[in-house]
């Protein structure tokens, strides 16, 4: 039923290996063809520094470099004059396999132009031999509806640990940024002066920062987690009650003292919501590599169920 469909796609999937295999040759190609250019500019500079009359030497070809050299067989040549000719010999040489490199490029592009579109012509058969199988086929139909559900997974996973990895980016930099507040302030609180102080207080405006943008993260990935479900949801994630720290941090009424105390308690808070989240992100991203690696699976089993069907 499928015979005319079935031969025609093996025939583009051979054009597909065949354009693999080009593509590798034409990149190694061209790492050579980088390497003959460096070879064939060290041969010009040696040609230069050997005769003085360069574009006199580089005129010749190479019949004619030969010819020279027969000519003078009787006559003993002088050293100068044979490294000359050694250094003509070998730019002469460095330039054809230069140029046959090129040549060989120029040749598996056009090659490659050739089967450049054997995907698209061999999806359209598979997406039609794909229709007409799944009117009949109730196995490829689960195996397609499959599909869709891990990739929709995978997606939100995927979403779900960038979520993580930004909660994870800002708790750091407030972690950071409270470390650098408490030296300081213990520095400060031992007679550091004004501008320990001043330090300190910049130091704690810049965690601040970092918390809030934390805060707004972990709603996000709050939300994630939601979408991903399972044993996610219930992580005891309390996105409200991170860090809230105010301007009292720096009313005049609490001692120096209380504020370092502060800071020390904020920095636990930080740390603790770092392992938790470390912790939610490698689970999540187990959980990724798990799904895409099932998918993986259901795919290459679906496709090969569509391209062997009689």
């Amino acid at each position: 039923m499928f015979e005319n469909l079935n031969e025609r796609m093996a025939e583009l999937k051979e054009k597909g290996r065949q354009k693999e295999k080009w593509e590798q040759r034409l990149k190694q190609l061209k790492q050579e063809v980088a390497s003959l250019e460096h070879s064939k500019d060290i041969a010009k500079s040696k040609l230069a520094a050997e005769e003085k009359d360069v574009d006199r030497l580089t005129g010749m070809s190479l019949s004619n470099t030969l010819y020279t050299i027969l000519g003078k067989k009787m006559e003993k040549l002088d050293e100068e004059q044979r490294e000359a000719v050694v250094a003509r010999l070998k730019y002469e040489e460095a330039d054809r396999a230069l140029q046959d490199g090129l040549q060989q490029i120029s040749q598996l592009e056009r090659q490659l132009q050739e089967v450049r579109y054997w995907k698209n012509d061999y999806d359209l058969i598979f997406r039609d031999k794909e229709k007409q199988i799944l009117q009949e086929n109730e196995e490829l139909m689960d195996l397609a509806e499959r599909q869709a559900v891990l990739t929709v997974e995978v997606r939100e996973l995927e979403e779900a640990v960038r979520a993580g990895h930004s909660v994870q980016d800002d708790l750091a930099r407030a972690e950071e940024g409270l470390q650098s507040a408490r030296n300081w302030g213990t520095y400060d609180m031992l007679g550091g002066g004004m501008l320990s102080t001043h330090i300190k207080h910049n130091r704690l405006d810049e965690a601040m920062d970092h918390i809030y943008a934390v805060q707004n993260n972990l709603r996000r990935f709050e939300k994630e987690l939601k979408d991903v479900g399972g044993s996610f949801t219930g992580s005891g994630l309390e996105v409200g009650g991170l860090l809230k720290f105010s301007d009292y941090f720096f009313d005049g009424l609490i001692t120096d003292w209380l504020v370092q105390g502060r800071i020390k308690d904020a920095l636990e808070q930080v740390q603790g919501r770092q392992h938790e989240v470390n912790s939610l992100v490698s689970e999540l991203q187990s959980a990724q590599r798990r799904t895409e690696n099932e998918l993986e699976t259901v795919r290459r089993k679906y496709v090969q169920s569509v391209e062997l069907y009689q």
